[in-house]
């Protein structure tokens, strides 16, 4: 290859790989808006998606402890950011129990779990994990 050709070929393939490093990673694949729907145990859940993340969580689960209780837990408010991929994890800590809410959005549909451990008043472990679908309103 002579001289110029390969100044050539050095330069566009500069320019490539230059585009390449440029290029901006494209957003997840989803609409912002207000979301509902209800868990596996026929509880309700809803939040705000907007392009940087979910906020403003309200959603209800029933968790079962060792000693035969149950508890509802309610969680609300809360906030987190939502990856390239259209997943998230929004943590909700309250007393003695914690919950966290996995997720993800894809166009007007959001899924995941809903994670959550804790102690009852006399001091029995609960937990449970449930799944939960929604829909953008």
């Amino acid at each position: 290859m002579d001289r110029p050709l390969r100044k050539v070929a050095a330069i566009a393939c500069a320019a490539l790989m230059a585009s390449l490093v440029a290029a901006p990673v494209a957003p997840a694949d989803y609409k912002p808006g207000r979301y509902a729907g209800t868990t596996s145990q026929g509880e309700q859940i809803r939040f705000k998606a907007t392009q940087l993340g979910v906020k403003k969580f309200d959603f209800t689960a029933i968790i079962n402890c060792d000693d035969g209780s149950q508890q509802a837990i309610d969680g609300s408010g809360g906030q987190a950011p939502v990856n390239d991929s259209g997943k998230f994890t929004a943590l909700f800590l309250g007393q003695g129990i914690t919950s966290e809410v996995k997720g993800k959005l894809k166009r007007k549909k959001a899924g995941g779990k809903i994670e959550t451990v804790g102690t009852a008043p006399s001091g029995a472990p609960c937990s449970i994990i449930v799944d939960w679908s929604a829909k953008r309103q």
